[in-house]
């Protein structure tokens, strides 16, 4: 169309407008305008005007005329290539896009995706143009084909490479997703867009349903991988958020993959979600967005809380966060995540932005919550939750307002339960923002430097807070109580008086919290545990140091430092707190007659917490009561006692006397005594008030209480009585003492010896010269005491043992008369000779009542506790009367060493040696430094100290036991002696030898003897002592100890446990770590650590107690803590108790912060672990496997190398043994190429430790190793970037190497679990090891199955319907197991090479697999690969369905039915041979195994995924289902064959598939006809009969002959199971055949050959059948018929043979010997037989063969009535059924019947009748003869009372009516209506419809007959 000018151009023009005129046709118009209209449009670019005029009418014309051809196509392409030409202009373009828009609809699908790249890239500055473009793509969306190469998908829009379009293009696709269904344009824009937004989305005017679509096509765009995961995201957001379910759950599906892989940290990502949340705040109105609606910004909330770090937007946070809470377009969801947001940002943000914006979210947070929110409370809890965030992260917002914590308390008060916990979280979380150490120095909390230090000062908000805790300590609700407890524990210093008191308050009232507030109160949990070295007072600290601020408020610590409040600073509190109470009537407790401010609880509480104040302030460090520090507090008593009210001892004394009065406990007691024993001159006089109510507790049922209140009352008579009411109180107890009772005398007999004892000191004090033997009180007592010692009552002997020592060891026993007598010892041992000797009391009393100890001592029948007592009495009669008593308790104690005791015994023994050997109660410390034993020298000390070292070597367990135990506390109280100082090494070497011990007690013992020596030396002999110690321990031997005939080899309770006993392994580890330490001397501070045993925790070997370790000895051990540490974190972990305890008291000891020092060596500790995992020692192994779990267990998951960003080669700078650490790895492991290399090796080693031999081992490892699995998942998250891909990477490629087909099963399970849980985020690097890792996970599914499931289906084997529906359960379970969930998230990374890799394994496990699990996952991965690769994996079908193939024989029914699932899958990408030999082989398989119901499964499931193949092959199955469908039917197949009926119906129902595909169906019939088996015989034979019958005369003459042909070959021969079927097929094929074909013949002779078969069943069938073919065929065989079953009519039974012989000798006897069951089916069997016979008698009588019907007819109607009456029913009924046949047929009824020319003969009957009559000549006799019979036959069956019987009878009546009204016979007529009225009350007899119908027709018919007009 170039031309030159205008005119020229038109006169074109005008050319085209005629040719487009011309074009009548669709094809014509879409050719011209196929041809034109580009060229046209391009002079649209004209300069003449003229020109353009005419290009617009052409325009307009094509327009107008192809809108209303919907068909024509137009040249799209042509037009976008115009369109995208540099050269087009505006114009050109506006006119282009018109016919774009037009035509582009019009395109077939394929085209038009093809174009899609051309459609979405030819505009890019045109917004309007550009979006009609777009918008021409959406509607294809939901349908186009999507590459699933990712270089296809690439060339699919061909945007990569432009950014701007793209992001318009999903501009526009994220405005459709926010469209909301059913809006118009005349609706106010929705949230989420902008007007121009709006305008273009809004324009198409999509239905709902479009819109739906469109959406859905937009979200299958955006999971196809087309864009990047960062550009979908927010689109998929917006989708997830639609409320169509077809849009939203593809999208959710999506997301939950893509977030794995999104950086959450990457603004890039997370800014879309603000802008979409808060709108994008364009400066154009137009332009700018509204916020979104609340169901997105639900979803949107939902990924915000996912971001980190740079991700944040605090800003845009901020407009979120209250949009959220505040905003319109909200709701409870978005509330709840938008406080989860503030939590995030509160957390993770940026703190220097969010500091300047968090009192601003405060405020937002406040809103939601308190007393008066409406909101509901998952909101409220959510706020709460963000408070405390807020709390924790920005403390002083919330420490500026105290009004936040008052309200919340009052919330907390008075709001739900739900919010209970919400609102204790925020509250704790607000404390530490109160607490005093965080305060500044211009705060309100300071010390007072210069005045007393235990002074603190507050300000009005200190007070205030103090206040409102106050009125909340004693509240009624726990909880509160608990928050206050919180807040007093944290914002004030532990010796702030007021905070201690409320504490003390709230765990005396809340048994609950009673725990929590002791371990802050006392450092423990529980007050008998309490460390007393780790407690001071704040009188005796000093000013406030760090250190002692540092240690300030960790409460997770038991063994802190608790720092005491000044005694009267505690004191004056609670003094005026109580009075305050007092004076208020409702706020005190009554009890007896004394008025208390607090309950008996809560004033225990202050009593206990006051008496440790009182003891610490006094500088004692010590347990309260310790007599050795009594000395001390009475130096403090005395300094500070005034007896003034503001004087704190004085409120102290009346404290306590107030609760003695109200109530005597054991706190209030104990608070009395020490005042008392403190200094008893200053307070006993004042106190004698209290003797009464003493007094009546000295009966008390306790004996606890009775013992405490005798040594009050003791001090009270001793220092409160003159000396005169001394005595005569005393005088007066002992004359009452016997009549009292049991309890209350024990009361006062420990009052009389406490008295004595305290006033003998007393005396003693004050230098009395006072004559004790002639003072009358204490000889009367005396005696009194020594005859209680030989009492029958336990409890009055341990009284007088225990007032004999407080006797004893204050003055020497005066030899006075005692009622005592010693009975005479039966024991012959020399110790007992003086025992013997006794016979009355003029012996000595000393003696008497030394002897009586002894003897209570050495008595195994005495009670435990009487003979420690003893033992302890006898060490005190020594420091009173050294002279007589010292040698003679030092060699009965040697004595002793032998006799069976126990370890609490033993102490007490030791404590007797020591108090005699030194002469004073070690206790209490020696009376003064320069006392010394006048009655034990030196040499008698060395003497005794050499006879308990040479008993060391006794063999005896008992002596050795008894001996470390004397050793150990002589050389701890005796250290001053010579003799211990000269022998240092012969006590080493003694110590040694019980270290090797096999009792763990006696090595306690010496590891503490070990040390004492080591203490005494100096420092070269220390060396000396270390060395020898550490080549004892490492080198030396045990002494071998000789063994006598009376030797016990074994201690009670001994046997069984390790020879070497559990510390000596102890003590040679340490030796170890000290001797590679290069330190032999810290083997002393190692073992004194070591100590835990029981007996030394007790008050009994409290006297035993060691020192903890030195600072100077922990300042010795800093540098080399870098190897201690990791030896001893092992050592913590043996599985051995006894070590294990040992190891973490010293680690308690050396470390103060196990978490800090724990991650400070955690690479050393790591290496050491590493390098001991495979050690040769069992318990080594374990303690490795249990230190690796506890050392990974962090709260910020695993720590990793890249993570520090250190090399691999170094672990760190603390230490140089990581520099090159030794790594126990495969050779193919290359650990230093590894970014986290120790934690391959970790997973190397443990592998190595699950297979190991020891049992307990194994299971330790495999725990470890699961937790290991655990953190490994998290630790490779994607959410963790580099570092988890590093995880990944070290871990991944060992676990599929190595673990996964492992020949261990519980390390395959463990890698697989670990693996199938990291697919998730680390699914790229599992792609190489697909081919291994998918045949693991099929085998472990097998192997991991519930072993119970299984079991239940073996045992339910023969129960088949409820194995089969176990089974189900366990494939279902299979399926769902964690290792197919991995092998799902695998599939999506299988190709073709990878499948072509596994195929070998996976074909083998399919095939020889013995688990089910396995089985079923195989046939379901199959399904699984054959969906995701396609037509890709063809070359692999044929060899899967082979391996499926195999799988539907299986004998189990579920696999079977699964492989045929696999099978229907498959089938579908196999090739054409594949598929025909796989349906050859199920018809196979169906000839071998017919009840397979696996075969119809395998051809169901290709019908229902592949219906259209099937149709392809119908020759190949169709003849198989037809055949199938036809097999004998019982309970067992009738499932399996209506299977086979369903797809028949399926795939060709009706009866014309039948006639269609008859060509193949005859075939197969044919060869089951031939075939041996008789059951395929019969069910061809039924298949033929169901073709006769469907067919019927449709059958082509030709098929049917062939079909009788086969039956016929098929009938020769014996007679078989099923064979019946053939004659009912033949008679069925009979019903259209030509009579005269030449085959009828043959059909007659078989059908009569088998009739004659004898067997009486078979028989019945075949003359059934033959009755059929010759009533169908009309020939004359009736002669033949008879002749051969007549005899059957006159049979009374069936005989065992087949022989007719009536006469057979045997047959009667035989049938006689038959059951009455089996001769009932006999009988039923015979009757059935004579009915069809007379069924085939009838049915054979012949129509057309006159000469037949005369010959027998008159003998039939004759031989029917004679037979009736003796015939059963059912053959009555047959009978009657064939006469009516007879009688039909009867030539002789007929008008123009004649007799035919010949005699009547009967020479051709087998039997003959009866009587010979002349034979009748003319047809009216015959016919009346006939009649007669036959109505004589009615006659009779009218009469019998059966409905069959009669409506067959009136049968025969209506057909002789019918047959002789025709002859008009009237004789016969007459004689017949005579016959019928006679019967006719017979027949109406019955009821019967049938009957009444039948009597109502003859009566109409004989009224016709007789008014014919």
């Amino acid at each position: 169309m170039e031309t030159a000018g205008p005119a020229a151009e038109i006169e074109l023009l005008e050319r085209v407008l005629l040719r487009l005129g011309n074009a009548d046709s669709d094809e014509k118009l879409e050719t011209t305008v196929g041809k034109f209209l580009t060229p046209v449009i391009i002079k649209i670019n004209s300069p003449h005007n003229l020109v353009r005029t005419k290009v617009v009418e052409v325009l307009t014309h094509i327009k107008r005329r192809v809108t209303s051809r919907s068909q024509v196509q137009i040249p799209v392409e042509a037009l976008l290539d115009q369109y995208a030409a540099p050269d087009s202009t505006t114009f050109l373009k506006n006119f282009a896009i018109i016919f774009i828009s037009m035509g582009f609809p019009r395109l077939p699908l394929a085209q038009q995706t093809a174009l899609a790249a051309k459609v979405i890239s030819c505009e890019s500055k045109l917004e309007n143009y550009q979006d009609k473009l777009f918008t021409l793509l959406l509607p294809i969306l939901s349908e186009m084909k999507i590459p699933d190469d990712p270089a296809q998908r690439a060339e699919l829009f061909k945007i990569n490479d432009k950014p701007a379009i793209s992001a318009s293009f999903l501009s526009m696709l994220q405005d459709v997703l926010l469209l909301p269904y059913g809006i118009t344009q005349e609706q106010e824009v929705p949230p989420g867009l902008s007007p121009y937004s709006f305008k273009r989305v809004i324009a198409n005017n999509w239905r709902a349903e479009e819109l739906e679509k469109i959406k859905k096509g937009i979200v299958r765009l955006l999971c196809a991988s087309v864009f990047t995961d960062n550009e979908i995201f927010v689109l998929l957001v917006v989708a997830s958020a639609d409320t169509r379910f077809g849009v939203a759950t593809p999208a959710i599906a999506e997301l939950s993959k893509l977030c794995t892989m999104l950086d959450f940290t990457s603004p890039a990502v997370t800014s879309a979600l603000y802008t979409l949340f808060i709108g994008n705040q364009h400066k154009q109105a137009e332009r700018q967005t509204r916020p979104c609606c609340a169901r997105v910004r639900q979803k949107l909330l939902q990924y915000l809380i996912k971001c980190r770090g740079k991700g944040i937007n605090v800003g845009k946070g901020l407009q979120v966060i209250f949009d959220g809470l505040f905003g319109t377009n909200t709701n409870q969801k978005c509330k709840v995540l938008a406080l989860q947001f503030v939590e995030l940002v509160l957390r993770d943000g940026p703190r220097e932005v969010v500091s300047k914006v968090s009192k601003v979210m405060l405020t937002g947070i406040t809103k939601v919550i308190g007393r008066d929110s409406v909101e509901p409370n998952d909101v409220q809890n959510a706020a709460y939750s963000a408070l405390a965030q807020h709390a924790r992260s920005f403390p002083q917002d919330v420490s500026q307002d105290l009004k936040l914590v008052l309200g919340y308390f009052n919330n907390l008060a008075t709001c739900a339960p739900d919010l209970h916990s919400s609102i204790r979280e925020a509250l704790v979380s607000m404390a530490p923002a109160f607490a005093w150490q965080t305060k500044t120095k211009s705060d309100a909390m300071e010390v007072d430097t210069d005045g007393d230090p235990s002074h603190v000062q507050l300000d009005g908000q200190q007070h205030l807070l103090l206040a409102m805790l106050l009125d909340n300590a004693e509240s009624k609700i726990q909880i509160v109580q608990n928050v206050t407890s919180v807040f007093l524990t944290s914002c004030y210093p532990e010796f702030y008086a007021p905070a201690r008191y409320l504490l003390l308050l709230i765990a005396g009232e809340r048994n609950s919290l009673r725990e929590h507030v002791t371990t802050y109160l006392y450092g423990t949990s529980k007050k008998d545990h309490v460390n007393y070295s780790m407690l001071s007072s704040i009188e005796h600290t000093g000013k406030h140091t760090s250190e002692s601020i540092s240690d300030f408020n960790q409460l997770s610590q038991e063994q802190r430092r608790v720092l005491l409040p000044s005694f009267h600073v505690m004191m004056s509190h609670v003094h005026d707190m109580a009075n305050k109470r007092l004076k208020k009537s409702n706020a005190c407790v009554v009890v007896g007659r004394t008025k208390l401010p607090y309950s008996l609880d809560v004033y225990e509480e202050m009593l206990d917490y006051l008496r440790l104040c009182l003891w610490y302030s006094a500088g004692i460090v010590a347990a309260p009561g310790d007599e050795k520090y009594t000395h001390e507090l009475r130096k403090y008593i005395t300094i500070n006692y005034d007896e003034d009210e503001s004087n704190a001892l004085h409120q102290y004394l009346l404290f306590v006397q107030r609760g003695v009065e109200a109530k005597r406990t054991e706190s209030s007691l104990l608070c009395l005594y020490d005042l008392l024993n403190a200094a008893p001159d200053l307070f006993a006089p004042k106190q004698l008030h209290l003797l009464e109510p003493l007094s009546n507790s000295l009966k008390d049922v306790s004996e606890t209480m009775r013992i405490n209140v005798a040594q009050v009352y003791g001090l009270l008579w001793a220092y409160g009585l003159a000396a005169d009411k001394f005595d005569q109180e005393v005088g007066d107890c002992l004359t009452s003492l016997p009549q009292k009772t049991l309890e209350h005398k024990h009361g006062w007999l420990l009052v009389v010896g406490h008295t004595f004892n305290r006033k003998i000191e007393q005396l003693k004090q004050q230098n009395s010269s006072k004559d004790y033997a002639n003072w009358p009180p204490f000889i009367n007592a005396v005696k009194i005491i020594a005859k209680m010692l030989n009492e029958a009552q336990w409890l009055l002997v341990s009284a007088a043992v225990k007032c004999t020592s407080m006797i004893g060891k204050t003055v020497e026993i005066p030899n006075v008369q005692v009622e005592i007598v010693a009975e005479s010892s039966t024991n012959n041992d020399d110790d007992d000779e003086e025992m013997a000797e006794l016979a009355s009391i003029e012996n000595s009393t000393k003696f008497i009542i030394f002897s009586v100890i002894f003897k209570l001592l050495r008595s195994t029948s005495v009670r435990q506790k009487i003979r420690e007592e003893a033992a302890k009495c006898l060490g005190y009669l020594a420091i009173g009367d050294g002279e007589h008593f010292t040698k003679r308790n030092l060699d009965k104690f040697l004595a002793l060493a032998k006799v069976q005791k126990d370890a609490a015994l033993n102490i007490a023994i030791s404590e007797a040696i020591v108090n005699t050997l030194c002469g004073y109660d070690v206790n209490k410390g020696p009376p003064a430094e320069t006392f010394q034993n006048q009655h034990c020298s030196d040499a008698d000390f060395e003497q005794f100290l050499i006879a308990l070292i040479r008993l060391v070597s006794e063999p005896n367990p008992q002596s050795r036991q008894a001996i470390s135990v004397w050793l150990l506390a002589v050389v701890k109280h005796c250290s001053n002696r010579p003799a211990v100082l000269n022998k240092k090494q012969l006590l080493q070497f003694a110590f040694t030898e019980l270290l090797s011990d096999d009792s763990e007690f006696v090595q306690d013992v010496s590891s503490r003897g070990l040390g004492l020596v080591y203490a005494l030396s100096d420092s070269s002999s220390q060396t000396d002592l270390a060395n020898s110690l550490l080549d004892q321990l490492i080198g030396g031997k045990r002494q071998v100890n000789q063994v006598s005939d009376d030797t016990e080899l074994f201690a009670e309770g001994m046997l069984g446990k390790t020879p070497t006993g559990g510390n000596i392994t102890t003590y040679k580890e340490l030796c170890s770590l000290a001797s590679d330490l290069n330190q032999p001397d810290m083997i002393y501070q190692f073992m004194q650590l070591a100590n835990h045993n029981a007996t030394w925790t007790s008050k009994l070997g409290a006297a035993f107690g060691l020192k903890t370790l030195s600072a100077e000895s922990r300042q010795k051990m800093q540098p080399y803590l870098g190897k201690i540490i990791p030896r001893l974190y092992r050592y913590k972990y043996d599985p051995t108790p006894k070590i294990q305890n040992s190891m973490i008291s010293i680690w308690d000891t050396i470390v103060s912060d196990s978490k800090e020092i724990t991650e400070q060596y955690y690479w050393e500790i790591l290496r050491e672990l590493l390098d001991n995992l495979t050690c040769t020692e069992w318990r080594v192994r374990i303690a490795c496997c249990l230190a690796v779990r506890d050392l990974l267990k962090r709260s910020n998951g695993l720590r990793l190398r890249t993570e520090e960003q250190l090399p691999t080669s170094s672990a760190g700078t603390s230490t140089s043994s990581c520099v090159n650490p030794r790594r126990v790895t495969p050779d193919s492991m290359e650990v230093d190429e590894l970014p986290e290399p120790e934690l391959r090796e970790l997973w190397y080693q443990l592998f190595r430790v699950m297979d190991d031999i020891h049992e307990g081992t194994r299971m330790t490892a495999h725990g470890t190793a699961a937790f290991l699995g655990k953190l490994c998942v998290l630790a490779a998250s994607s959410e963790h970037g580099k570092s988890g891909t590093a995880v990944a990477a070290s871990i991944l490629p060992f676990l599929l190497e190595t673990g996964v087909g492992h020949k261990v099963a519980d390390i395959r399970k463990v890698s697989i679990k670990t693996i199938s849980d990291m697919i998730d985020s680390s699914g790229v690097l599992i792609a190489p090891h697909l081919a291994t890792l998918i045949p693991c996970l099929l085998r472990a599914t097998g192997e991991l199955e519930n072993t119970k499931l299984s079991y239940v289906s073996t045992r339910l084997g023969a129960d088949n319907e409820a194995q089969e529906a176990v089974d189900s359960l366990r494939a279902e379970a299979a399926k769902s197991h964690h290792t197919m969930d991995a092998i799902n998230k695998c599939v999506h990374f299988i190709d073709y090479p990878v499948l072509e890799r596994m195929t070998p394994e996976l074909l083998e496990l399919m095939k020889t697999s013995v688990n089910l699990g396995t089985k079923i996952g195989c046939a379901h991965f199959v399904c699984l690969v054959s969906i995701r690769l396609g037509k890709e994996m063809t070359p692999l079908v044929g060899k899967y369905l082979g391996a499926c193939f195999v799988g539907i024989k299986d004998r189990n029914v579920t696999v079977r039915k699964y492989n045929a699932s696999a099978i229907g899958h498959l089938m579908g990408l196999a090739k054409e041979q594949s598929i025909k030999n796989l349906f050859t082989k199920l018809d196979e398989l169906y000839m071998e195994q017919p009840n397979n119901r696996s075969i119809a499964l395998t051809i169901q499931s290709i019908n229902k995924r592949h219906h259209e193949l099937l149709k392809d092959y119908m020759d190949c199955m169709l003849p198989l289902i037809f055949f199938a469908m036809h097999e004998e039917q019982n309970e067992e197949n009738k499932t399996n064959i209506e299977q086979w009926k369903d797809l028949w119906n399926d795939i060709s129902p009706g009866d014309a598939g039948i006639r269609l595909n008859l060509h193949v169906i005859i075939p197969k019939l044919e060869s089951s006809l031939t075939d041996a088996s008789w059951s395929r015989k019969a069910q061809a034979a039924n298949a033929i009969q169901n073709i006769a019958k469907r067919l019927s005369g449709s059958l082509e003459m030709t098929d049917r002959v062939r079909l009788i042909k086969l039956l016929l070959s098929g009938l020769q021969g014996r007679t078989f199971e099923g064979k019946e079927r053939l004659l009912q097929a033949l008679a069925a094929l009979c019903k259209n055949l030509d009579r005269q074909h030449e085959v009828c013949a043959n059909i007659i002779e078989a059908a009569m050959r088998e009739a004659r078969k004898q067997e009486p069943v078979y028989r019945t069938m075949a003359l059934a059948a033959l009755g059929e073919i010759l009533d169908v065929l009309e020939a004359d065989r009736f002669e033949e018929v008879y002749n051969m079953i007549w005899y059957l009519l006159e049979k009374k039974e069936l005989r065992t043979g087949d022989s007719d012989d009536e006469d057979e000798p045997g047959c009667s006897n035989a049938n006689k010997d038959l059951s009455a069951d089996e001769r009932n089916k006999r009988a039923q069997t015979l009757n059935k037989l004579k009915e069809v016979v007379w069924e085939t008698l009838g049915k054979s009588w012949p129509k057309h063969a006159i000469e037949t019907q005369h010959r027998y007819q008159l003998f039939f109607a004759e031989n029917c009535t004679s037979i009736l009456s003796e015939s059963t029913r059912p053959v009555q009924v047959s009978l009657l059924a064939a006469l009516t046949k007879y009688v039909e047929r009867l030539y002789i009824f007929d008008e123009a019947a004649k007799l035919p020319e010949m005699a009547l003969e009967r020479n051709n009957l087998e039997k003959k009748p009866k009587t010979e009559a002349t034979p009748l000549q003319t047809r009216e006799a015959i016919v009346q003869k006939i009649c007669n019979d036959v109505l004589a036959a009615v006659t009779l069956a009218a009469g019998v009372p059966h409905t069959g019987l009669k409506k067959e009878a009136l049968n025969i009546v209506l057909m002789l009516i019918k047959r002789l009204s025709l002859t008009r016979d009237q004789a016969t007529l007459a004689l017949l209506k005579q016959n019928f009225e006679t019967n006719l009350p017979k027949f109406q007899r019955d009821s019967a419809p049938e009957v009444r119908c039948r009597i109502k027709d003859i009566e109409e018919k004989l009224a016709k007959l007789e008014h014919p007009n």
